[in-house]
């Protein structure tokens, strides 16, 4: 399945996938009973299980919450463009933010998505704005480098990059307009948000969007999720001067690999309910009703 950068997911009911999974666990435990007796879970029931045990959650919000101002713009010898100064002057204030997920696959799984949905509030006249957001698909193959990354902001409240000095050869050969964002991270002049920022997710494909309203999301395509524990969701947002909260919903969740749930539930697969039957048939156009995730709401009090 591919995602389009413009095109919206739909959250998974979390809560209808919990019970989903325990009406396939008790399916399969009466099916292995019938056959081999005991105790002992077999491979399908082992498998439902596993996948019902990945947990997915988040970290604090507010963790790597900060105030984006001009004063500490200069500090690092950055100017703002003209734009963001004025809009820091007299209308908003702009703040980073970096939301972490958690995930801790059973071994054994197979997920074929991972996804992350951002929603700030209050709506209204004093709505929340994205202004940028990280990870996009256009840094895709600088990260695929691996390795630690320094993650930071321009003047204009743009991303940029900073990798290891070994890694010359390969900024060279970026398209122009990544290659003005990505340098020698010993030589980087930024506003420092995030050293050594670790995206260790092996190859994949990333769609993400959000600027310019109150809502973020990233569908992160086909990663060795295995090998990966925590992936950071950097966003800078502004608010009109006079707000000091704001909410945050946070949603994640995780797709299993049909085709390997298929494969190991090959045996039972015709035993089972008729919605089973019907669902298994479909593979991954329903793998979001198979759904690992997480979902929370955080009122921020914004810092000055």
């Amino acid at each position: 399945m591919e995602v389009a950068v413009n095109e919206k997911i739909s959250t998974p009911n979390l809560g209808e996938a919990d019970e989903l999974f325990a009406d396939l666990f008790q399916e399969v435990r009466i099916w292995e009973e019938e056959r081999a007796g005991g105790t002992q879970l077999g491979l399908e029931a082992t498998t439902v299980d596993s996948l019902f045990k990945t947990k997915i959650t988040f970290g604090n919000p507010k963790d790597n919450l900060i105030r984006l101002t001009r004063k500490r713009f200069e500090n690092v010898g950055i100017e703002l463009t003209p734009i963001r100064a004025q809009q820091m002057r007299s209308e908003y204030n702009f703040y980073y933010m970096t939301v972490t997920v958690n995930m801790r696959p059973q071994p054994g799984t197979q997920f074929k998505m991972l996804c992350c949905q951002l929603n700030l509030g209050p709506k209204g006249p004093d709505e929340p704005i994205v202004q940028s957001i990280f990870p996009q698909n256009q840094w895709r193959t600088v990260m695929n480098w691996g390795g630690g990354l320094n993650l930071g902001l321009n003047g204009n409240l743009e991303w940029e990059m900073g990798v290891d000095a070994s890694k010359a050869a390969e900024i060279t050969k970026l398209p122009g307009a990544l290659q003005a964002h990505v340098g020698n991270k010993n030589e980087m002049k930024s506003f420092i948000v995030v050293p050594d920022y670790n995206y260790e997710v092996g190859r994949f494909d990333i769609a993400a969007y959000g600027e310019g309203t109150s809502e973020c999301y990233w569908y992160i395509q086909e990663p060795d999720l295995q090998t990966m524990t925590t992936v950071q969701f950097g966003m800078v947002f502004k608010v009109p001067k006079t707000t000091d909260t704001v909410t945050l919903h946070g949603v994640a969740w995780a797709e299993p690999d049909m085709n390997w749930l298929v494969a190991n539930l090959r045996n039972v697969r015709n035993f089972l309910k008729e919605k089973f039957v019907t669902l298994l048939k479909r593979r991954n156009e329903v793998s979001k009703q198979f759904a690992r995730g997480a979902a929370e709401e955080w009122t921020l009090t914004l810092p000055e």
